[in-house]
């Protein structure tokens, strides 16, 4: 250990409070950034779900490009490729219902040509989608259950635990209507939500499905371009991505929250390295005698420079190793907090804080760089206190005394005096 850090050390362990003050400031500002960097990717695939599902859209959706059905374990496939955050394989047909099919009343127009029958794995489909049941319950199992939406529980006059009959390609099938999501809003045929198993044996295709619908963990353009190759190149030239354009908008209002986010976290870092730069200030000023003494000891310029460095150096360590520490405490505290609320209200799930290498290379580098960077002006203007410093007297306390009457009577210690 030099010069420099054994006298760094000392001065640091004898004035303990002012230490630990300063070290808190360097704390405060790696843990707003490490930490809120650490929450915010969670957060934000969280509400970018929750946001994407609510509005029916995903990131990608991959077919074959002939339409047809393929077998359901290129789910997996896709799933493990790097970047795809969630996947929900679903087969999808539509279901010409003859006249009269549900009213039985050939004078009245049909209320309900067609349907969409849809198969999914509940589990998967809700990574994907959010589902509001109004009445009931969702999908559970491979029973023969059915989901529906309240617009078509109204034309159909259905309702919770009624039974929906469906012609199949095996003949006509029983339902029995658990639950009633909200009614249908955009063009199109009905929705009748099924459990995968129970859609394939209705429609006669076992194993199989039609439609991967699939979600990125980027918002970045150019990785989530990436990622759609990635696809393509472990799929083959057979399929295709088609992803959503109207997902452009939602993006860019997430970019502009995570943008105002590290706004914040910079400027919380700001106000450390203004607090650090303002106490080392103060702390060469109140040493200039003691920096007099070793400079007329025989330390130059360089060893003052380093000592006050060193400081700077070993609080601005001890503090981002803090700051780590305490940073993915408040990611996981927060995320821990926000969850039930966040569930309840958006039907949005967090996963647990994302720790990335650039990022813990990032906050030691902001931590330990910008304490050094606040005091090296202070250890330039310790640097340039000469010897003379050693040897003037300290100026003693002045006291001023208003008298009876009037002015002014002045006392003061004549041997602290400078004279």
């Amino acid at each position: 250990m030099n010069i420099q850090t054994t006298l760094a050390f000392r001065y640091l362990s004898g004035r303990k409070l002012r230490t630990v003050l300063t070290t808190l400031a360097i704390v405060f500002g790696v843990l707003v950034i490490f930490g809120v960097n650490a929450l915010l990717p969670a957060f934000t695939q969280a509400f970018q779900a929750n946001t994407m599902a609510a509005a029916g859209e995903v990131d990608a959706v991959i077919t074959l490009k002939t339409a047809d059905v393929f077998e359901a374990a290129v789910v997996e496939r896709v799933a493990a490729i790097e970047g795809v955050r969630a996947v929900s394989g679903l087969l999808n047909r539509t279901v010409n219902l003859p006249a009269d099919f549900f009213d039985d009343n050939s004078a009245v127009a049909d209320a309900v040509s067609a349907v969409s029958l849809v198969g999914i794995d509940p589990e998967q489909a809700k990574t994907i989608h959010a589902y509001r049941v109004r009445e009931g319950r969702f999908l559970e199992g491979d029973a023969p259950e059915a989901v529906i939406t309240e617009s078509l529980a109204e034309m159909t006059g259905l309702g919770l635990g009624d039974t929906l009959t469906l012609p199949t390609a095996v003949g006509e099938r029983s339902l029995t209507v658990v639950g009633i999501l909200p009614p249908r809003l955009m063009p199109g045929n009905e929705e009748v939500l099924v459990a995968l198993p129970q859609a394939q044996t209705m429609l006669d295709m076992p194993g199989r499905i039609n439609t991967i619908e699939a979600n990125y963990d980027t918002l970045d353009e150019a990785e989530r371009a990436a990622i759609e190759a990635r696809i393509l190149d472990a799929l083959g030239e057979q399929y295709q991505v088609g992803a959503l354009e109207a997902n452009a908008e939602l993006l860019a209002n997430m970019r502009v929250g995570q943008a105002i986010f590290n706004l914040l976290g910079v400027l919380a870092l700001l106000m450390g390295a203004f607090i650090i730069f303002n106490t080392f200030r103060t702390v060469v000023a109140e040493r200039r005698r003691d920096i007099g003494m070793l400079r007329a000891l025989g330390a130059n310029r360089a060893t003052i420079f380093g000592i006050i460095l060193s400081e700077g150096l070993i609080q601005g360590i001890i503090g981002t190793a803090l700051g780590l520490l305490l940073g993915y405490g408040l990611a996981v505290g927060s995320l821990n907090a926000m969850e039930p609320l966040i569930h309840q209200f958006m039907n949005a799930q967090f996963g647990s804080p994302i720790v990335t290498p650039g990022l813990v290379i990032g906050s030691v580098v902001i931590g330990v760089g910008m304490t050094l960077l606040a005091g090296l002006l202070p250890a330039m203007s310790a640097g340039r206190v000469t010897p003379l410093e050693a040897l003037r007297p300290a100026v003693g306390a002045v006291s001023f005394r208003r008298l009876a009457g009037i002015g002014f009577s002045v006392q003061a210690r004549a041997s602290d005096l400078y004279k």
